[in-house]
């Protein structure tokens, strides 16, 4: 089967479920692991080039995220088969998961691959259940939703919201939460962030993870990527706590 991949987190499972010598092409952010760079490209995440992806005429094509919908439209428009998937908590990305190998005749390793990420969360074990406040973005500041709350409650913290995609909020609603540790990881910057961007904001030195220099930068793709590095993620955080 000839695959390509719309997005670097399917692209990540693919090759964790022994599926990467199916690949045939991703897209520009496509980076890990490093076989999967390697791959031709197809253009960019959410406007890949329909003629690239006819030059490799895929077997199938798998998507990921709403963002992803139009492109996916034009794609099928072409009579190319796509499976798109589109996580929005922790149990979808188990989901998505095991969708992906059914779809490539990997469902062992799919299976497998969840109970790892899943035996690795309960191995992350946060004390005293610490108030966290994590950011997705910096303008406006927006706290990061989807598979981020369950995550940070799996492991054992309090989280700023309940559930729900990225967005806006109050900061009084934020200070009156009164996080005890903030995590950056802004979409698309890694690690080259400072944390001065946040705690130099007005009024955001009020909240105590400020004021007790708590603000961490954790790599956005172990983060935003709903799959098996979410578990690097949350150690990142577990060891920023300790």
């Amino acid at each position: 089967m000839d695959i390509i991949s719309l997005a670097p987190s399917n692209t990540e499972i693919l090759y964790k479920i022994d599926a990467g010598d199916q690949v045939v092409a991703t897209t520009s952010l496509c980076d890990y692991p490093e076989e999967a760079a390697k791959k031709p490209s197809i253009g960019g995440w959410t406007n890949p080039k329909i003629s690239r992806i006819q030059e490799f005429n895929p077997d199938l094509v798998i998507a990921s995220d709403d963002l992803q919908d139009e492109a996916v439209d034009k794609i099928e428009g072409e009579g190319y088969p796509v499976l798109q998937v589109k996580p929005h908590s922790l149990e979808e990305v188990y989901e998505s998961i095991l969708h992906i190998g059914e779809a490539v005749g990997k469902e062992d390793k799919a299976k497998e691959l969840v109970n790892e990420v899943k035996s690795g969360l309960e191995d992350i074990n946060l004390e005293e259940s610490p108030r966290i406040y994590c950011e997705e973005w910096m303008d406006p500041p927006m706290v990061s939703g989807n598979w981020i709350p369950d995550l940070v409650k799996e492991i054992g913290g309090e989280y700023f919201i309940e559930d729900g995609r990225s967005r806006n909020f109050d900061l009084e609603d934020l200070k009156e939460f009164d996080p005890e540790y903030i995590f950056m990881h802004i979409c698309g910057s890694g690690e080259n962030l400072s944390t001065e961007q946040l705690t130099e904001r007005e009024g955001w030195e009020e909240i105590t993870a400020v004021q007790k220099d708590q603000v961490y930068i954790i790599d956005d793709n172990l983060l935003n990527r709903p799959g098996p590095r979410l578990v690097e993620g949350a150690k990142e955080m577990l060891g920023s706590i300790l």
